[in-house]
């Protein structure tokens, strides 16, 4: 649900700019043929930015003609905001590792032309590829630059786009309260300069922030209230306010009026010819699955969870999510090999200039006293070995603090990979147990017949194999172990006597999963959490006070 609300945003950041945009006068003046080459350049941007809603590849075409042509004119401004377009482009049509490639290029110009607006734009742009590959870490870090620029420039407007897009990082997060403070200072400040399509965004963000309270009345009243301001224009933004009324009218159990909000927003993301319908119909299908579970229509319920299944598949893979992440520890590094050679050859032009200054000394000393210039030579020279190994020593050391600071940080990306695997697990159990729990009490006595019966039994002990076997539980493990061999070894040269589970179980809780989670995760109850829990405080010899997380990131 939270990657959804992403076209909430940057279908009003593109509107922001383009509402007023006549694309039909606009396409023709392409033709005209006194139109200078920067005129054409800046009229293929602005038809780029304007068609990247709905018609994305057109876009790309534009957007491409308008960086070459920007290339030819060497003109860095316009080559940016090309690739800005053509990053966002690439965003829209799921292409993750161009769309980063790209804005990684548009931000390097924006830095090198010191433009702060621009470079803010770049920013959120990067925020914005991240979040839509639910890596929260980068997003969170792209979008609060960009906020931190907006700040500094006074723009009440981007503040107001960046803080909103800031609570949907927090959503993301599951860092509700967050989320919520920074929609509400997103509706104060839209509402001060009458930004109605702002103002519909964050109160349809805040209704979501409402249904994870479970505060359902209020979550519908923000979204009527977006609903409102919204109108029908933009079928994509109405479908997605209409997607979480549904999901507030299940929670409230009124299911015809869910179904009702469901077929409709469904019929509307239908109409949309735009890459990004795919995001609002995993939304729509989400819900489905659940308004069908209620129901008892577990065939309904099946397909629809299938073909959400295929649509996430289409639109983001843990290969996908992998991918820009190594992208982006591969500029870092670049960066920082930039960065190194450039102290490498001021070192040398230093040595160099004290190499020359000591030439010249050398002959003056030389014409003057040939033995006072022996030894001033012999010490310059145990001198300039001392300065050699002392640098040695200082480049060896700043290199193992890198690495070791480069190795913590892969780890941390790593755990958050594993962690985000491991919620998939968990969530994923407790649909197939919730599942298997409805068919087991189904009425199959009766009327029934027996291939009705004899299905329903080979459904049941499919999902029961399934999620005995929980081989992604395995995989998951296995991925731990291999990880944090440092962890295990620690652990295990204080508290040798540690059984595999209790192991396995003290690497769950330091990835600081819920014990919900990790009951699902283990295919046991909470309450056998709970004890496993004790016991381990018990052999850790740990106070009430102490925190058993904590406790164990010591190793």
């Amino acid at each position: 649900m939270k990657l959804l609300s992403f076209l909430f945003v940057i279908c009003l950041y593109t509107s922001t700019t383009t509402a007023q945009l006549n694309a039909d006068s606009l396409n023709q003046s392409l033709s005209n043929k006194n139109m200078t080459s920067v005129e054409r350049i800046n009229t293929l941007n602005t038809l780029a930015a304007y068609y990247n809603k709905d018609s994305t590849n057109l876009a790309l075409v534009m957007a491409n003609e308008a960086y070459l042509l920007s290339l030819k004119e060497n003109n860095r401004k316009l080559q940016a905001a090309s690739l800005l377009n053509l990053s966002e482009g690439y965003l829209y049509n799921d292409h993750y590792d161009q769309a980063l490639n790209y804005g990684y290029s548009a931000l390097d110009i924006c830095q090198a032309l010191g433009d702060d607006s621009a470079t803010a734009r770049a920013l959120t742009n990067l925020g914005w590829i991240f979040y839509d590959t639910e890596n929260s870490y980068f997003s969170l870090q792209y979008h609060q630059q960009a906020h931190n620029i907006y700040k500094k420039l006074g723009n009440a407007h981007r503040i107001a786009l960046s803080m909103n897009a800031l609570g949907l990082v927090y959503l993301m997060k599951d860092e509700f309260e967050t989320a919520r403070k920074y929609f509400d200072s997103t509706i104060t400040i839209a509402k001060q300069y009458h930004s109605e399509g702002m103002v519909a965004s964050a109160l349809g963000n805040r209704g979501i922030c409402e249904n994870e309270f479970g505060k359902y009345q209020e979550a519908l009243a923000d979204f009527e209230k977006a609903l409102a301001i919204l109108g029908t224009a933009d079928v994509l933004a109405h479908a997605e306010v209409l997607n979480q009324m549904a999901f507030s009218r299940i929670k409230l159990k009124e299911y015809a009026v869910a179904e009702k909000l469901l077929s409709d927003a469904r019929n509307l993301i239908n109409q949309s010819n735009s890459n990004t319908r795919k995001e609002k119909l995993l939304d729509n299908l989400t819900n489905s699955v659940q308004l069908y579970q209620d129901l008892g229509e577990y065939k309904k319920a099946f397909t629809a969870l299938q073909e959400y299944t295929e649509v996430r598949n289409e639109i983001l893979s843990k290969s996908k999510s992998e991918a820009i992440s190594a992208l982006k520890i591969q500029r870092e590094a670049k960066e920082n090999e930039r960065h190194i050679i450039t102290l490498e050859a001021q070192k040398e032009l230093r040595a160099f200039q004290r190499n020359a200054l000591a030439a010249g000394v050398l002959l003056l000393i030389i014409i003057g006293v040939l033995y006072i210039s022996k030894m001033n030579q012999k010490r310059r020279k145990e001198k300039e070995l001392e300065d050699m190994r002392q640098a040695l020593i200082k480049r060896e050391l700043e290199a193992a603090i890198h690495e070791k600071e480069s190795l913590n940080n892969k780890l941390e990306f790593r755990d958050n990979d594993l962690k985000n695997y491991a919620l998939f697990i968990s969530q994923r159990n407790d649909m197939i147990r919730n599942f298997i729990d409805e068919l087991t009490v189904l009425d199959i006595h009766g009327d029934a017949k027996a291939e009705n019966i004899a299905r329903f039994n080979r459904l049941i002990h499919k999902f029961q194999y399934d999620l005995d076997s929980n081989k992604d539980t395995q995989d998951f493990n296995l991925s731990v172990n291999e990880i944090h061999k440092d962890f295990f070894f620690n652990l295990l040269q204080k508290f040798p006597d540690l059984t595999e589970n209790e192991r396995r179980l003290c690497a769950q809780i330091r990835l600081n999963l819920s014990m919900k989670d990790i009951a699902s995760l283990n295919n046991i109850s909470v309450k056998s959490v709970e004890m496993a829990r004790y016991r381990l405080r018990k052999a850790f010899n740990l106070e009430h006070k102490e925190n058993l997380s904590d406790f164990l990131r010591q190793f």
